[in-house]
């Protein structure tokens, strides 16, 4: 990035949108997490376009590749023909192939009752099991796992082959850091005019970057209602918290486990995603990295002594999951993630950028930094888990 010079502050607009990446990328926040996506076109320079927000809503297409879970609440078996009930059968059909989650047996939807009901004649492949569907006899209910849909060899466009991604939305919000020195200031030589507003525009985008970072994990997501309530995004405890999305809240504050991260991730791991990071609190951080005592060794000659868990290696799969340290979540909660849907996106035309901002009747000189950004959390029913209800970490360390 070029210098950025008092004159240049004082009297022309500057982008900033690669500087606030730089900052941000450096940051040891929870924003770091986000990237910048680009489209596929190129710039006049031969560099990739970045995607921008078209309008103070923006919305994308929610990408996971998921299987196709269903929650059934009871099973009856008459006639011949077990039906499961679920909320509702959307995305299914006559002929799909799909096994209950902890049984091999493959079963296939004969019809579907209703909008809540699939049923099942027989089962189309044992597989090992000796499961029976008059004999079935669940305690309580289950998940049925989608497998495959058989396709005729003649088949048609328009016999419901297609399947169609949802949609999710964000708002817009505008953040804004003022940079100003006195009349006196930028007369007085200290380490020179140039170095104090540099400084300043620094301060003032950190600021920014601060701002941001509380938004992306406490900022409720509102559409502006004229100038009296502006617009604000929504961030993870928004996302992630919604109804539909996975959770472990843990009854009688327990101390959190490895076997806590373990099933947080196991769920992320049944609906698609993939989990690659665990975000945690200063104080979580240090009961994670108390996994690890038992494997410490200190030696005499040793000049340093202390564990720190980076990363954790899921049971569930054996992905690696880095732990990251965010210290504004709340000390009851840690939250696992698949950040691949994470997305820090401008307005167009209204990225991070400075402008002159001195009024004619004041003593010396101002610059505004202002920029309008949302968050993208895609697929956050699916990426998000949140671990809350644990033990007071000062507690926990302890034990």
């Amino acid at each position: 990035m070029a210098a950025i010079t008092t004159y240049d502050l004082l009297n022309t607009r500057i982008d900033l949108g690669d500087a606030l990446s730089w900052r941000r990328a450096q940051a040891p926040n929870f924003i770091r997490l986000f990237g910048a996506p680009v489209t596929t076109e190129i710039d006049g320079q031969g560099n990739p376009i970045p995607v921008v927000a078209t309008a103070t809503e923006h919305w994308w297409l929610e990408g996971v590749n998921m299987p196709k879970t269903k929650t059934f609440k009871a099973f009856a078996y008459s006639d011949g023909v077990g039906t499961f009930t679920v909320d509702s059968v959307a995305g299914w059909k006559p002929g799909d192939l799909f096994h209950i989650l902890g049984d091999s047996a493959v079963l296939r939807v004969s019809a579907l009752d209703g909008e809540t009901g699939i049923r099942v004649a027989s089962v189309e492949a044992a597989n090992g099991s000796d499961f029976q569907l008059d004999t079935y006899a669940p305690s309580g209910g289950g998940t049925l796992v989608f497998d495959s849909r058989p396709i005729r060899q003649d088949s048609d466009d328009g016999e419901d082959m297609f399947q169609q991604s949802g949609s999710e939305s964000n708002f817009t919000q505008i953040f804004r850091g003022d940079v100003g020195m006195s009349g006196t200031a930028l007369a007085v030589d200290q380490a020179g005019d140039e170095n104090d507003m540099t400084y300043q525009v620094e301060k003032a985008m950190d600021e920014v970057i601060r701002r941001m970072n509380s938004a992306l994990i406490f900022g409720p997501k509102r559409r502006g209602e004229g100038l009296a309530k502006p617009s604000s995004m929504g961030g993870l405890y928004h996302f992630g918290t919604q109804e539909g999305g996975l959770s472990l809240a843990q009854v009688g504050t327990p101390r959190l486990s490895i076997g806590m991260i373990n099933r947080a991730a196991q769920l992320i791991t049944d609906v698609g995603c993939v989990p690659d990071t665990i975000v945690c609190g200063t104080g979580q951080a240090q009961v994670i990295s108390t996994f690890m005592n038992s494997q410490v060794t200190v030696n005499q000659a040793d000049t340093s002594r202390g564990a720190y868990v980076e990363q954790i290696v899921s049971a569930a799969g054996g992905v690696s999951m880095k732990v990251f340290v965010e210290p504004a979540i709340p000390d009851g909660d840690v939250w696992v993630c698949d950040t691949r849907g994470f997305n820090l996106i401008p307005l167009r035309g209204r990225a991070l950028h400075s402008s002159p901002a001195t009024n004619p009747s004041s003593d010396g000189e101002r610059a505004k930094l202002i920029g309008e950004y949302t968050a993208e959390f895609k697929n956050a029913k699916q990426a998000l888990c949140r671990i809350s209800g644990l033990m007071n970490s000062a507690l926990a360390i302890t034990q």
